[in-house]
C-alpha cells in the first residue's frame, strides 16, 4: 500500500498542481523563463537490510522559474551495516555493507510565491553496493575481506516542504521511499535495499523574488 501510495499518489499530485497556474512552457518562444543554479548537502535516514542507516551527498542542478529543477545528486550511507548472514543452518557470516547511490533528479515545486514551498522530487539512478566479512583474529584485528559486489537500478520518489531563507538559501526535509530493482547480488535482494527514506537538505543558489513577503510599514 505504501508502495502504490508513491507510485500513483506523487505523479497525480503533480498533474492536478499544474491547473493552478497559467501555462508556462520551458521550451517555446511564448515563454519568458528564468533560469538559476544551486547546489547543496543533503542527509537521509533509511532502513537498510537489518538498521536505519545515515546517508550523505550533495544535490544540484537548473531551476527553472522556480518551478522545475532538474540536476545530479549522489552520496552514501556513512554508517555501518553489519548483518548476519546464513550460508546453512550451521555457517554463518557476519557481512558489513558499503553502499554509494546517485543519479539524475527532477524535482517539481508548487506554491512558489510563498516562502513555504511544496516540491515532488524524483531520483532515477544505480546503487553500487560492496559486500565484506569480517574475521576477528585472536589479537582483535578485524581483517575486512571482499565477499560480493554488484549493481541496482534506484527509483526515488518523494514529498518534501522546503522554506526560502533568503534569496540565496533554501531548507527542505521531507519523506521518500527508495525502490530497489534488478540486483545481481546473490546474498542481497532488491527487497533488503528498498525502504522509506528521512530526508533534510540545504540548497545555496539563487532562488529568484518569488519568495518575498511584503513588509508592513
Amino acid at each position: 500500500m505504501n508502495k502504490l501510495f508513491f507510485i500513483f499518489i506523487i505523479p497525480f499530485c503533480i498533474q492536478s498542481s499544474f491547473a493552478q497556474y497559467d501555462a508556462n512552457y520551458i521550451f517555446g518562444r511564448e515563454s519568458n523563463v528564468k533560469q538559476s543554479f544551486f547546489l547543496g548537502p543533503e542527509l537521509k535516514l533509511s532502513r537498510m537490510i537489518e538498521g536505519y542507516q545515515l546517508y550523505t551527498g550533495f544535490k544540484g542542478g537548473i531551476l527553472f522559474n522556480d518551478k522545475i529543477a532538474v540536476g545530479l545528486s549522489g552520496g552514501g550511507f556513512v554508517t555501518e551495516t553489519v548483518f548476519k548472514y546464513y550460508y546453512d543452518q550451521d555457517n554463518k557470516d557476519m557481512l558489513n555493507t558499503v553502499m554509494l547511490y546517485g543519479g539524475f533528479n527532477i524535482d517539481y515545486i508548487i506554491q512558489t510565491n510563498s516562502p513555504v514551498q511544496l516540491s515532488f522530487p524524483m531520483l532515477v539512478g544505480s546503487a553500487g553496493v560492496i559486500l565484506f566479512s569480517q574475521d576477528t583474529a585472536v589479537n582483535m584485528i578485524v581483517d575486512e575481506k571482499l565477499v560480493e559486489g554488484g549493481v541496482f537500478i534506484i527509483y526515488e520518489p518523494g514529498i518534501n516542504l522546503e522554506v526560502t531563507f533568503t534569496r540565496f538559501l533554501r531548507m527542505g526535509f521531507g519523506i521518500g521511499y527508495r525502490f530497489a530493482f534488478r540486483g545481481d547480488m546473490d546474498r542481497l535482494s532488491p527487497g533488503d535495499l528498498s525502504d522509506f527514506t528521512f530526508n533534510l537538505n540545504i540548497k545555496f543558489g539563487s532562488f529568484g523574488e518569488y519568495y518575498s513577503v511584503p513588509v508592513k510599514e
